[in-house]
């Protein structure tokens, strides 16, 4: 035994062990700030920790020479006891269970179509979950953004569900901002309009619908390349905004004919976007100078209007990304001005 430990004092065994275990909670800590799952994180660090001990069984003085049965004792009881070893690690993993996958199929099938609001959402989740989408997408706070867009950053429930279906169907067809790389253009699989159903489609995108939010700025790019760039700071969906604030988008929807196209207001009571020191009307927001409004601030006046004034609440007739994107415009003309 002494022996054995001045041999791993002698290869520095002991100091590599101390870096081992710095290195093995780096990895752990980033990978799970990166979202990798759990398993996968654990399996990582058990097959990292049985190559460290590889190299030091091989690294400790070889065994004397032995002949006959006790040599054949030994090579029984050393591949009994790393056969062990591995089956008993491996035990404490989840298993891959067939019977879970022949009840999948056995299910009769649900008609989702005829779900609705909350139920549709939740058995949309359920295909999300069945399709491992997580495994390549961030949503609702779960999975890695890693080789795909992060659902919740892009707000991918301001898309249309045309769109949304297209992505899903025909992933080659168009890339997101971030991912004209070949290597990204082809990590989304092509066979799930296939393997997804009509009905499981609808419920799917249903649950997707819900990605959006009234409290934030909707970015683009990939997360872990560098920044990514808001909406307002995008040429692309500054011009898109500009179309859409123009009344050139949604029908019905033309900002600039209370605004002005250069932002000086047309009709009395609206607001002069053009000055950074226009004070808020909004209950609860009174005093605020519009250079300090929060991206909240920006879509709570144009979703839900302004009591008392022209502002009508125009999230009532139009989806959320047509209020982003008249926001994105709008917010241009105070910015020319400074602050």
């Amino acid at each position: 035994m002494k022996l054995q430990w001045d041999s791993l004092l002698k290869h520095g065994w002991v100091k590599k062990f101390i870096v081992y275990i710095i290195g093995a909670m780096v990895m752990t800590a980033l990978t799970n700030k990166a979202g990798f799952p759990r398993l996968f994180i654990v399996i990582f660090n058990v097959y990292a920790f049985a190559c460290f001990l590889f190299y030091v069984i091989i690294d400790l003085p070889a065994m004397r020479k032995l002949t006959g049965l006790r040599a054949f004792v030994y090579l029984i009881a050393t591949f009994a006891l790393f056969s062990g070893l591995y089956s008993g690690v491996a035990a404490f993993l989840p298993q891959f269970n067939p019977e879970f996958e022949l009840e999948e199929i056995r299910k009769p099938p649900v008609n989702l179509s005829a779900l609705s609001g909350p139920e549709a959402i939740k058995a949309g989740e359920a295909v999300y979950n069945k399709n491992k989408c997580a495994n390549c997408h961030k949503f609702k706070g779960t999975g890695t953004s890693m080789r795909g867009p992060h659902f919740d950053l892009v707000q991918i429930g301001l898309n249309d569900e045309k769109w949304l279906k297209e992505g899903i169907v025909n992933p080659r067809k168009d890339a997101a901002k971030g991912f004209e790389d070949q290597k990204s253009k082809t990590a989304m699989p092509t066979y799930f309009g296939e393997d997804i159903s009509e009905d499981e489609m609808g419920a799917l995108l249903a649950f997707l619908k819900t990605g959006w939010s009234k409290e934030n700025m909707p970015v683009r790019g990939k997360e872990d390349v560098g920044p990514m760039v808001r909406w307002d700071e995008d040429t692309e969906m500054i011009a898109m905004g500009k179309e859409t604030y123009e009344g050139n988008l949604y029908p019905g929807l033309n900002c600039s004919v209370c605004h002005g196209k250069d932002g000086i207001s047309i009709m009395q009571g609206a607001r002069d976007l053009r000055d950074p020191n226009s004070i808020s009307k909004r209950p609860g927001k009174d005093g605020k100078k519009l250079k300090d409004w929060t991206d909240a601030d920006w879509f709570d006046s144009v979703a839900n209007g302004i009591p008392k004034t022209p502002m009508m609440p125009w999230l009532e007739q139009y989806p959320p990304r047509a209020i982003w994107l008249a926001v994105v415009y709008a917010k241009q003309f105070s910015k020319s001005k400074g602050k």
